[in-house]
């Protein structure tokens, strides 16, 4: 059960609406756990258009991409938002401009990459580019990686430097689930590659691939004391997936949906013959998990040592407190529910503030007059 009190205090920034500022208090669903502090949460920007990827720059700023094919960084002090360039993208239904990382050595090599869908004559694809960052605006894009198979709907892609300074990137199967267990196929995976597009050095099959057996994963982050890579993925409308990635893993899909169920069961067998990873957590009915953080601050209480995961069809924002080892979840929260409709993006800033994009312009949610929006979520 959740509870919310709304209030009317307000006060303007520059270039932005005036801050709708709400006290939310979410009861742990988890059985015998405290009650969590209040929480302010405020609107930092308003008038977005499909906003996809949430990332913090080494400039200090927060930088936004939209599905469209705007990038955008917002001085997080104001909310003054500034287009930094674009992208010529296909955006139908769930393609366009998807997931950024930078560069992990910004000062001298000032690249950001993205991920986007383009048209080869009459298919959507997928592509991973990279684009450079002088006086204040991005260059053009170099193509690192193209060709991935894309679709009007499950296409990934989000993206992350890992700690061994490789950059992943997740991809959909593309509409076509049996790509996802073709090794051949860059479709349904995870890929790792080098900081100039190369498949990474020790990559499990030679390729780009870095695990496989994924249906639409739209989530990524790294333990920041582990470096354990986590997943979060689309199910076809049973078993939404929290995978812990690792190197060389098969995830099921299209065979498994979820977990391994049942001695005599196709799933149990496929399992067995391929030696899938099942997910540490799953949900049926889908709620449509989007973005990933790990909360590694002390700002919110309770909150350290939890992933903060969003929901679209869910509309709510998941926080799963993990175990020492980091393979299981002991404690759930749910939060917002159905508060600012669908959710597409978490990140942690900082002082250990959180950031959400909701995502009620894409054609499936609907938009209140300010959406779509980033709220920033503090005590």
């Amino acid at each position: 059960m959740k509870y919310s009190k709304r209030t009317g205090a307000s006060y303007p920034a520059a270039n932005v609406k005036p801050l709708s500022v709400l006290l939310v208090l979410a009861a742990l669903s988890a059985p015998g756990a405290r009650a969590p502090a209040p929480l302010r949460v405020e609107t930092l920007v308003s008038g977005l258009d499909t906003p996809w990827d949430l990332a913090w720059g080494p400039d200090g700023a927060l930088w936004v991409t939209e599905r469209g094919g705007t990038i955008s960084r917002v001085n997080p002090s104001t909310g003054q938002l500034t287009r930094v360039g674009r992208i010529d993208v296909v955006e139908v239904s769930e393609s366009g401009l998807m997931g950024m990382a930078f560069h992990p050595d910004f000062d001298t090599s000032p690249y950001v990459y993205f991920a986007h869908s383009y048209r080869r004559l009459s298919r959507v694809r997928n592509r991973l580019v990279r684009m450079r960052f002088e006086d204040g605006r991005l260059g053009t894009p170099e193509v690192l990686l193209d060709g991935i198979p894309g679709n009007r709907n499950h296409n990934g892609s989000r993206l992350a430097v890992g700690p061994d300074g490789y950059l992943y990137m997740t991809t959909g199967d593309a509409g076509q689930g049996d790509l996802a267990q073709e090794l051949g196929s860059l479709a349904g995976k995870v890929l790792r590659l080098t900081l100039d597009g190369r498949p990474a050095p020790g990559n499990p099959y030679g390729s780009f691939v870095y695990s496989y057996g994924h249906r639409n994963p739209q989530g990524i982050v790294f333990h920041p004391a582990t470096g354990a890579l986590y997943v979060a993925e689309h199910g076809p409308g049973d078993n939404d997936e929290l995978n812990r990635v690792r190197i060389g893993g098969n995830y099921g899909w299209p065979d498994v949906h979820g977990f391994c169920d049942g001695e005599t069961s196709r799933e149990e067998a496929f399992c067995r013959n391929h030696d899938v990873q099942e997910p540490i957590r799953a949900w049926t009915p889908t709620v449509a998990l989007s973005g990933l953080a790990f909360y590694d601050a002390e700002l919110i209480p309770g909150w350290k040592g939890s992933l903060l995961v969003t929901s679209l069809r869910g509309a709510t924002l998941f926080r799963l407190k993990l175990s020492a080892a980091g393979r299981e979840v002991v404690e759930r929260e749910l939060l917002f529910e159905g508060e600012y409709g669908r959710l597409r993006d978490v990140l942690v800033g900082p002082r250990g503030e959180v950031y959400l994009a909701t995502s009620n312009r894409d054609g499936r949610g609907r938009p209140a007059a300010e959406d779509d929006r980033i709220l920033r979520i503090a005590p």
